[in-house]
């Protein structure tokens, strides 16, 4: 196995303008000739504030993803198994709905790679394959749906059911003592009259996704298939259980579950070839302007990327240099964003 100091060796070694690309594709290949399966990968880089920042919101699953999903697993074999490796804070669930429609329309087997973190709506989706592989840094997240509200001008994401208990315990408290009315009416001013049907609905939404999905692939041949399908779905978007949106659900909790899943731990050569595939993505992520990479094992790719534009003090750098990268407009349509990809780094190989 390799690590971050010997893989970025092997970029600085090559000293070529692709050298991030060359050595991802070389650990792809490596995993590939291990599995026999045919590898997408689907991997974000969110944890960084500045491309977070730039990005925005094309750092989440969003429906502008069916097209990535889409150009990668077009030309590879129908009906064949699919590994996915997925490296994501999560996003749209009804966007994740349309991903998985397609990928389960093309491949008959699909096992979800997950070497560090799948958040939220990505946890949905790691729930529509046959098998989930894991270690102990491997963590999933709970998939409680956040509702997006303005609060000072600021869109702010709150969990559904923290809205709903809200509700509650206001109408419990004026049920009891009616004095108590006027504290609590500037607090609900701020929800719209159908908030609470439309946090029912995301609610309901997200456990009848991940239920249907374990009970028509992972559970698929057991006959506790609908019992086992609601028990997990059900963990996963109790948000009073996780008490944060962003709680660790690691290996163990899952295995606790009945999820099936592969410990990589076991299966040494697999593992290190995974670990070293993740760090090659994220090393590209960090020597380049990529901030999503949706790629397969024929080394076909889509890439998102942003540039990163430092305004120096004007006494270190001469006007007319410091006019050669002009600020990025980031796009705000589907139809924009799709030429800034193309126009940013758009590959195949």
């Amino acid at each position: 196995m390799g690590n971050w100091n010997s893989i970025q060796q092997e970029i600085d070694s090559l000293n070529r303008p692709e050298s991030s690309d060359i050595v991802r594709r070389q650990k792809i290949d490596a995993v590939q000739k291990l599995t026999g399966r045919h590898l997408v990968i689907y991997a974000v880089d969110f944890t960084n504030p500045i491309k977070a920042q730039l990005a925005n919101n094309l750092m989440l699953i969003s429906l502008p993803d069916k097209d990535g999903f889409d150009e990668v697993t077009r030309g590879l074999p129908q009906g064949s198994g699919l590994d996915i490796l997925l490296h994501s804070p999560g996003g749209s669930a009804e966007a994740t709905e349309s991903i998985v429609e397609i990928l389960r329309a093309r491949f008959s087997n699909i096992r979800f790679i997950v070497p560090n973190v799948a958040k939220s709506a990505a946890t949905m989706m790691a729930m529509s394959g046959e098998q989930l592989l894991l270690d102990e840094c491997s963590e999933l997240g709970p998939t409680d749906p956040q509702m997006i509200l303005v609060r000072d001008g600021q869109p702010l994401a709150v969990p559904a059911q923290a809205i709903k208990d809200q509700f509650k315990t206001a109408q419990d408290e004026v049920n009891n003592d009616p004095s108590k009315l006027p504290a609590w009416v500037p607090i609900l001013r701020e929800y719209g009259p159908s908030l609470l049907a439309q946090c029912d609905n995301h609610l309901a939404l997200a456990r009848e996704l991940v239920s249907k999905w374990l009970r028509s692939y992972m559970f698929a041949n057991d006959e506790n298939a609908e019992l086992k399908a609601e028990r997990v779905a059900t963990y996963l978007a109790d948000h009073n259980n996780f008490r944060s949106h962003t709680r660790r659900v690691g290996i163990t909790d899952l295995q606790a579950l009945g999820v099936n899943i592969l410990d990589m731990r076991t299966d040494p050569a697999l593992h290190a070839a995974v670990r070293d595939l993740y760090i090659a993505v994220m090393l590209t992520f960090a020597k380049t302007a990529a901030y999503k990479i949706v790629e397969n094992s024929n080394h076909d790719v889509l890439i998102g990327a942003v540039q990163v534009n430092v305004q120096p003090a004007p006494l270190q750098q001469p006007p007319e240099q410091s006019r050669q990268n002009p600020p990025v407009t980031l796009p705000r349509n589907r139809q924009e964003e799709k030429r800034q990809l193309a126009s940013n780094k758009r590959r195949r190989r």
